[in-house]
């Protein structure tokens, strides 16, 4: 009976969030706490041509992955709040790790944040738990309107599709018992934008904001650490926002990354992002890791009624990700576009995308292109 009492409730708060009822009160233990119930759904349709064969996956669009979450705060005073944010992700057929080989992924719940947080107005915000280091999400810094279908991490569409070599089309069966060993380089060995150290059990301290300019530091497990400075503000109608961070991993290399976007009052804005990894004990001859991506987009909110219309096109060079001693580089070019459903609290979009590797070796790589469609409904 608890069980069918608890699928009740669940499938309430589904019905109640497709209709657009009011919100369901969300019950705790102490009348002070205030808890907000929030998550989305993204899922796409991604058509993937590596230059041999072509396949179409459905996928979770994981540049904003499907999730859900509880964020609960308490005003402790005037000058103090007290919160905390849980959340979870979950992704059936992510869209970086579907491959030709692999189209099926059995989705499962994964913790994105676990957060307990303490937020001075003017000494600044405490937090511990498993939540964002300083510099993740500093590399995607993005005022274009099309976030949702790019950024800078480009591997997130495509990132487990393996480039083709048409110079070796045909591969030698192993020997009987030797194990089959695949070598070819995935989209996501090539492309990466260097984006910090990503989420982890941490403590973390946000100074409050001056000017628009914020600093953040944060120490992890397995002793990593990083810091981070970013601004967001306005200038003659003019949105700004960008984010420069060091990181150190605790492995063979530190990283310095960041970005930067302007949106302009009529429409248009720029977005650029660069990183570079400075590795110990480099082989000689090789360089360390380094890209720089580059976004022009235009934000319309007059071409349909039921909300703004964004188009983008953006551009990236990837210099020696995973193979430092290959001269690897691999450029991306896409082409954006999301409309918003602003009644609905949805987006529709669709993306093209092309990945091509060049490298020392007498490989041939076929270029990758990718052409995904899908919607992000928000709760």
């Amino acid at each position: 009976m608890k069980k069918q009492k608890i699928t009740l409730a669940a499938a309430a708060l589904l019905l109640a969030t497709a209709t657009g009822a009011a919100a369901l009160e969300v019950k705790t233990g102490s009348d002070k706490v205030n808890v907000e119930l929030y998550g989305q759904i993204n899922r796409a349709i991604m058509n993937v041509d590596d230059g041999n064969e072509s396949k179409v996956f459905h996928v979770d669009n994981i540049n904003s992955s499907t999730r859900v979450g509880l964020n609960g705060k308490i005003e402790a005073a005037d000058y103090l709040t007290v919160g905390s944010q849980f959340e979870v992700e979950w992704m059936a057929n992510p869209s970086d790790k579907v491959s030709m080989e692999e189209e099926s992924i059995t989705g499962k719940f994964e913790e994105r944040l676990m957060d307990i947080y303490l937020n001075f107005k003017n000494i600044g915000k405490f937090s511990v738990g498993k939540g964002k280091m300083s510099s993740d999400d500093t590399s995607e810094v993005d005022l274009s309107g099309t976030l949702v279908i790019s950024n800078s991490d480009v591997a997130d569409v495509g990132g487990g599709i393996k480039f083709y070599d048409s110079a070796a089309p045909v591969s030698v069966p192993p020997a009987e018992g030797e194990e089959v060993v695949d070598k070819r380089l995935a989209v996501i060995d090539v492309f990466n934008n260097i984006d910090g150290l990503s989420r982890k059990n941490r403590v973390r301290y946000d100074t409050p904001s001056f000017a628009g300019f914020g600093l953040t530091a944060a120490v992890g497990e397995k002793d990593v650490a990083d810091i981070a400075l970013t601004y967001s503000g306005e200038l003659n109608g003019t949105k700004l926002k960008a984010a420069v961070a060091y990181s150190d991993p605790n492995k063979n290399y530190t990283q310095i990354n960041g970005s930067a976007s302007a949106l302009f009052p009529f429409g248009f804005s720029l977005t650029a992002a660069s990183g570079v990894r400075d590795v110990d004990d480099m082989p000689a001859g090789s360089d360390d890791p380094v890209f720089t991506y580059g976004k022009v987009g235009y934000l319309c909110n007059e071409l349909f009624p039921v909300g703004s219309s964004a188009l983008s096109v953006d551009y990236g060079v990837y210099k020696n990700i995973k193979q430092q001693n290959l001269g690897q580089e691999g450029t991306a070019m896409g082409v954006q576009f999301v409309q918003q459903l602003a009644d609905w609290n949805s987006e529709l979009y669709a993306a093209y995308r092309n990945f091509e590797l060049e490298d020392t070796t007498e490989a041939n790589y076929e270029n990758i292109n990718i052409v995904m469609g899908g919607a992000r409904f928000k709760f």
